[in-house]
């Protein structure tokens, strides 16, 4: 085996560790053992293959510290460490492997900070180090390494700020992601001189200031992400990046929620990039209607502006956007009806309408929602009954239709949701007896139906055992608490207050 110059163990079963007798094979240039189960440490004896070039260990179980002695591996181009339990530090002895163009070391645990000695691999091209536990400031040695064209530090302790000329030392990136870190200041403008700059995302940082408009001139942009950072000026401004992002002509991708962004939703949001698939501008502090023309984003699957103060009703060319899996619009002031047309919507999933000023009767069409999972139309100043056609979509998970004012029965078909995991019907005036087929629901944890009109008997819920709340009080339910509450195991609160209840109360279990 001696004269072995490719090993490709990929993408099996191999367990136990990797022995120290691979260190044996002299002439080795490609070794691929990624995908397995192996465990214990990367043997020191792999830096006597010293004609490797491809060192591939992603996706195992292996665990202590990088070996500084693959640092005399002096041939590698790649090195793949990713997915492991890897602990430690980052080796500096890695800086001597000057031919190295790929490195990725994601997904383990290592920490400290990258070291200098890094500057000197002057042909990397890949630099992947997202998920672990580094700290520090943007590692300086990486600004010398202006042939980086995808760049990854996300979900580590990065702190401090981005050098202002960052773009201009490091011009050919194609991807650069930063999130999840604890990077301050602005964003440098010099990053809307990367022409190539594909993909940055930077969201959850502590970032300031504002978005360059600059951004607007990147031809190959497809994904911004600088959400959940401090961005903006909490005043009647701040969104006119919108406007030039609209030369974006790739973008697919644009999350700026949870910021501080003000000011009026701009009508130019709808000349944004026909491939826009994702638009997040949630948790800001923006005013105005959704623009007549939003119609015009034909590729749109999901769609998040809650949190905001937002007003007027949702446009006729809303409809239009028949790709749409998430619709968010959580606390705002938006009023009209709920328009049929989202039962056109076919593969929507999450419905989020909850604490606006929606009127009128909830759609029947939404029973065309095959694949909706969440229903919360709660907090608004909904009439007329439950439509039936709601509780025939068999995917539906969570439906909240509290504090508004329905009227009439529950529809027995909810017993047909078995994966209905949470039920709230709070504070409507809603009357009759509670179903009988509510005891279909076997999959439900939360039950809230207080602050109704319903009459007769708790039904038989006695196979819901995984429920964990359940709220019947300020009803009009009478007759005896059944016994098989206080065997529920999960059974946290159970409020029956405000009833007319007769008999002996359970003494054991949540009571």
């Amino acid at each position: 085996f001696s004269f072995l110059r490719l090993l490709n163990l990929a993408d099996n079963s191999f367990e136990s560790t990797i022995p120290q007798e691979v260190g044996m094979l002299f002439r080795l240039q490609y070794l691929n053992m990624s995908y397995n189960l192996l465990q214990g440490r990367i043997p020191i004896s792999l830096s006597n293959c010293s004609r490797l070039l491809t060192l591939d260990l992603s996706s195992n179980h292996l665990g202590h510290e990088v070996p500084s002695e693959l640092g005399s591996l002096s041939k590698l181009f790649i090195l793949f460490l990713e997915e492991n339990i890897l602990t430690g530090k980052f080796p500096s002895s890695l800086g001597n492997l000057t031919s190295l163009q790929e490195i990725d070391f994601a997904y383990n645990h290592m920490d400290g900070e990258i070291p200098d000695d890094v500057a000197r691999l002057t042909q990397m091209v890949y630099f992947q180090a997202a998920v672990n536990r580094f700290s520090g400031v943007f590692p300086p040695a990486l600004y010398n390494i202006s042939s980086l064209v995808s760049l990854s530090l996300a979900n580590n302790r990065f702190s401090g700020h981005l050098r202002a000329d960052f773009g201009d030392l490091l011009p050919n990136l194609g991807t650069l992601l930063l999130g999840e870190n604890q990077f301050t200041g602005a964003i440098p403008i010099t990053l809307t001189n990367i022409s190539s700059l594909g993909r940055f995302h930077i969201t959850s940082n502590y970032l300031t200031g504002s978005i360059p408009l600059s951004f607007g001139k990147l031809r190959d942009l497809w994904w911004l992400g600088i959400g959940n950072n401090a961005l903006g000026n909490n005043s009647f401004s701040g969104l006119e990046f919108i406007g030039a992002l609209a030369n974006c002509t790739q973008l697919e991708f644009l999350d700026v929620g949870y910021n501080r962004f003000g000011g009026e939703l701009p009508a130019s949001i709808a000349n944004l990039s026909t491939k826009l698939t994702s638009l997040s501008l949630g948790e800001n502090l923006i005013s105005g209607t959704i623009p007549h023309d939003i119609g015009n984003l034909e590729s749109l699957q999901e769609i998040s502006l809650e949190t905001n103060f937002l007003t007027g009703g949702l446009p006729v060319s809303f409809g239009k956007l028949l790709e749409l899996r998430v619709v968010d619009l959580y606390s705002n002031a938006v009023s009209g009806e709920i328009p049929s047309y989202f039962g056109n919507m076919t593969q929507l999933q999450k419905l989020h309408l909850s604490n606006n000023s929606f009127h009128g009767k909830i759609p029947q069409s939404l029973g065309s929602c095959r694949y909706l999972f969440d229903l919360w139309i709660d907090a608004n100043r909904l009439n007329g009954t439950i439509p039936r056609e709601i509780l025939q979509i068999p995917s539906l998970a969570y439906i909240d239709l509290s504090d508004n004012f329905l009227t009439g029965p529950i529809p027995e078909e909810v017993g047909k949701l078995e994966l209905l995991v949470a039920l709230g019907t709070s504070y409507n005036k809603l009357s009759g007896q509670i179903p009988q087929a509510l005891g279909g629901c076997l999959s439900m944890k939360f039950l809230y139906m207080q602050g109704n009109s319903f009459d007769g008997v708790i039904p038989d819920i006695s196979r819901l055992v995984s429920l964990i709340n359940v709220d019947f009080s300020y009803n009009n339910l009478s007759g005896r608490i059944p016994q098989y509450l206080a065997n529920f195991p999960l059974l946290r609160n159970l409020n029956l207050s405000i009833n007319k209840f007769e008999g002996m109360v359970p003494t054991t279990g949540v009571f």
